[in-house]
């Protein structure tokens, strides 16, 4: 009697289980269509980000060479700029990287005076032109 009991009881808790169900959740998303001005933030914060991801990986680069001080091995990377290939590659890598960046702000602010940009970070005319002889005097020398 004792085992019929167990079983019922079994059975039941099992069909209970069993027959519980469980809501779905769906998410769906909906495309809203941004302003100009939002637009041109997205843009500017997309350029923004490009050049602290570079100028992150230079900066790692120049500070893993070695065990002293991120100065001392910024010394030495300049110094061995001409004789290390690999120097000369991420340099060149951050230096293309700052003069486009700093060309498509300035750009974004010409041409939307309307919209402030985060925080008013202009980029004036002198950085970009500044940003490309860099970047020139570099490649003529490497």
């Amino acid at each position: 009697m004792m085992k019929k009991l167990l079983l019922i009881l079994f059975f039941v808790s099992c069909s209970l289980s069993s027959g519980t169900q469980v809501p779905e959740t769906t998410t769906s998303t909906t495309l809203v269509e941004l302003s100009l001005c939002e637009k041109v933030e997205k843009e500017y914060t997309s350029l923004s980000n490009e050049l602290f991801v570079t100028s992150f990986e230079l900066n790692d680069y120049i500070n893993n060479l070695s065990d002293a001080l991120v100065e001392d091995d910024r010394v030495v990377f300049f110094e061995d700029m001409g004789e290390n290939f690999d120097h000369q590659n991420i340099y060149k890598n951050y230096l293309e990287i700052r003069a486009y960046v700093y060309e498509e702000i300035n750009r974004l602010y010409k041409t939307n005076k309307e919209c402030p940009i985060a925080g008013d970070q202009e980029i004036a005319d002198e950085k970009v032109l500044e940003a490309k002889k860099e970047l020139s005097e570099f490649l003529n020398n490497y």
